[in-house]
């Protein structure tokens, strides 16, 4: 079982549209004012394809939502199509929000280190929520799992579904609770710090099965560097205007 999250409670979990048909497709996590990231299965196309919807940002009556321009996707080098290792995706974003309830904008979420994650972390996303009715949710729901290590993993997925060592990822397991269709690029959130974006799975909430996220630790160079790069960019074009 999965729970819906008031309004507000983690306003960065964005839902990534279609452009053309504002059919939401999958999650994203708003580091800051300029950047963003997702699941790189997400991101296949131009960047003028998609634009991001803040869900679960609290407004008034008669107000819309925030929404992000993605200007540049960047994808991690190393990420693969067949075995999704290292599926992850930084997103250049123009978000314009300077309201009283924006200031967890200025909060850093990244963990500091790459060294491992355990015990119980919260998933968060806008993906189905009835796999019979096959209809993803306006509403954020969240869950609680549990990390287990890659060995773990192996022995209950097989060593064909589940991540290899060098790939970047990691496993959590929820008893009734999972990442389903419509969730990856969302966040897994332990202690405050996203340590994970959903990845992929062999089903929905099955019990007994993990699910794999995307390390975000493993992958924290990558984050690092894509935004230090595209900042000295911008930097650069600005000098020479």
């Amino acid at each position: 079982m999965r729970f819906f999250s008031y309004a507000g409670t983690e306003p960065r979990v964005g839902s990534l549209h279609r452009r053309d048909t504002q059919e939401h497709l999958c999650g994203a996590v708003v580091l800051s004012r300029n950047f963003a990231i997702t699941a790189a299965h997400c991101v296949h196309l131009s960047e003028d394809n998609y634009v991001l919807e803040l869900n679960n940002y609290c407004i008034r009556d008669g107000e819309t939502r925030p929404m992000a321009k993605i200007t540049q996707i960047i994808t991690n080098d190393l990420y693969d199509r067949a075995s999704k290792a290292h599926d992850i995706a930084l997103l250049r974003i123009t978000l314009d929000l300077n309201d009283a309830n924006s200031e967890w904008l200025n909060e850093s979420v990244l963990p500091s280190s790459s060294f491992g994650v355990s015990g119980e972390c919260t998933i968060y996303g806008y993906g189905y929520k009835d796999v019979n009715t096959m209809k993803t949710s306006d509403v954020l729901s969240s869950g609680e799992v549990i990390i287990i290590s890659l060995d773990e993993c192996t022995q209950k997925l097989g060593p064909f579904v589940a991540p290899q060592p060098d790939s970047g990822m990691m496993c959590a397991i929820g008893y009734g609770v999972d990442a389903c269709q419509g969730d990856s690029g969302s966040p897994l959130i332990c202690e405050g710090l996203i340590q994970g974006i959903s990845s992929y799975g062999m089903s929905c909430g099955v019990s007994n099965l993990p699910g794999i996220y995307t390390s975000i630790g493993a992958h924290l160079d990558f984050i690092q560097n894509a935004i230090q790069t595209q900042n000295q960019i911008k930097t650069n074009a600005s000098s020479n205007i």
